[in-house]
Parts: C-alpha cells; sequence; structure tokens
C-alpha cells in the first residue's frame, strides 16, 4: 500500500467516508449534512487526507477576519500514529499564513493528551479552559492557539 498522505480540500465525494470518521472518532459526530453544507461556506477550509486511495482523516478550519478556528480534527483509527494528523495541521497552517491569518485558535478535551501533545509540538500554546465545553461526556476543554506573526 502507498503510505504517502496527500491532502486535498475536502470534496462531495468524501462526506461520506469523512462521515463515517466522525462516528468512529466522537460521541458527538458531524452528520454528512453538516459536512457537506461547509462546502459552501465561504470561510471554511476543510482538508481530507487521503493514503493509499482510502479517506484517512480530515481537519476543517474557519478563517474569520484574521483568526483561523479549527472546527475538527479526526482521523481514523485505522490510520492513526501514522502522521495523518501532522500533515493535516501543518497544511492548514501553511494555508493560513497563505490567507493573512495571524492566529489560530482552537479547543481540545483536558483528558486528549495525545491531541495537547501534537499542538504543542506545532507550536500551540494552552491559554486558560472552558469549564464543561464538552458532553458526552462532560469534560472541561483546554484552550489553546498558534500566533503566526
Amino acid at each position: 500500500m502507498n503510505d504517502e498522505i496527500m491532502i486535498m480540500p475536502m470534496t462531495e465525494e468524501r462526506i461520506s467516508d469523512i462521515a463515517a470518521i466522525e462516528r468512529e472518532c466522537f460521541s458527538e459526530p458531524w452528520s454528512e449534512k453538516a459536512l457537506a453544507e461547509e462546502l459552501d461556506v465561504p470561510s471554511a477550509v476543510f482538508l481530507a487526507a487521503v493514503v493509499g486511495g482510502k479517506t484517512a482523516g480530515y481537519m476543517g478550519v474557519h478563517h474569520l477576519g484574521d483568526c483561523a478556528y479549527v472546527c475538527n480534527v479526526a482521523v481514523s483509527p485505522e490510520f492513526r500514529r501514522r502522521s495523518v494528523a501532522s500533515a493535516l495541521i501543518g497544511a492548514q497552517i501553511t494555508r493560513a499564513r497563505q490567507a493573512g491569518m495571524h492566529e489560530i485558535s482552537l479547543e481540545v478535551r483536558s483528558s486528549n493528551a495525545p491531541a495537547r501533545a501534537l499542538y504543542e509540538k506545532f507550536g500551540f500554546q494552552r491559554l486558560g479552559t472552558r469549564p464543561n465545553f464538552y458532553s458526552q461526556p462532560t469534560e472541561n476543554a483546554e484552550i489553546y492557539s498558534l500566533y503566526l506573526d
């Protein structure tokens, strides 16, 4: 199998795969309809990671003013620990810089140590906590930002 990670814009053809990854990864997954609606949002930059022809993961970001906000990052369990999330994050940072963004912000579950370590590897800084931000289960979110200037 070709292990090269290809990063490309999310397309309608990949929506059902991405929705399946959402269901694998999250207790409150985005629906196919919600994902498809993002294709028509001018501020949305949703990227898919493809490995060996299969959708391995995706990352959605909204560009708002000069700040990019990460909506979601998800990698299929089959493709974890293979740099898929790193490739997606790197591509979104590049796109944010190209679009003139000055900051990328996100929330991540407090218990998600692997994701927090990955964001920190890219230079994201923890700025604070949002109490009870997540449900199913209820959990705090850690707020992270990366300053691009």
